[in-house]
């Protein structure tokens, strides 16, 4: 007989500010982001054991200001093989908690896994991106890098990236 193999979504993890309406898992301060500036989030440990290798990922942004169409804001995983301070190794030197990205050199090493470009010249409409990653490090880290003219807006609710196992289920 033979066996069929469902997609068997599991938990959200939410990479957002603490103040938004969304629980955080990882913070990932992105809100007022700078054109031309990046952002990452803290580290997440996904865990010993089995664990999904595929994930969907959803990352979405506002605009302060009107943007131009066709310009991006950059989206990337920063991996480590541990969430321990003392094996952790990511992928780049600007360490494991939540913060600025200290040049776009720094990008050069980090998993690119897709683009927002923008597809409106509007202020306060969000623009969104998705896509699927697999993922075979332990630690990870969201990392946005906006490269657009505008600043992100303020509003906390409307800066983030989500990111939900999708394994594969034998029945």
């Amino acid at each position: 007989m033979a066996n069929l193999i469902y997609r068997n979504r599991e938990t959200t993890i939410w990479f957002v500010p603490a103040a938004a309406t969304q629980a955080e898992d990882a913070a990932f301060e992105c809100h007022n982001l700078a054109a031309g500036a990046g952002r990452q989030s803290a580290q997440y440990d996904l865990g010993e054991g089995a664990v999904a290798r595929l994930y969907e990922w959803r990352a979405f942004v506002q605009f302060a200001t009107t943007p131009v169409v066709g310009e991006m804001v950059r989206i990337y995983l920063k991996t480590a093989g541990s969430s321990s301070a003392a094996t952790t190794h990511p992928d780049n030197d600007d360490g494991t908690g939540e913060g600025a990205v200290s040049a776009e050199d720094k990008l050069k090493n980090l998993h690119h896994i897709g683009n927002i470009i923008v597809d409106e010249a509007a202020a306060d409409v969000e623009m969104v991106a998705s896509g699927v990653v697999e993922i075979a490090e332990r630690a990870i880290q969201a990392v946005i890098w906006n490269g657009t003219a505008d600043a992100l807006t303020n509003d906390v609710d409307e800066n983030g990236f989500m990111l939900s196992p999708v394994p594969d289920e034998i029945q």
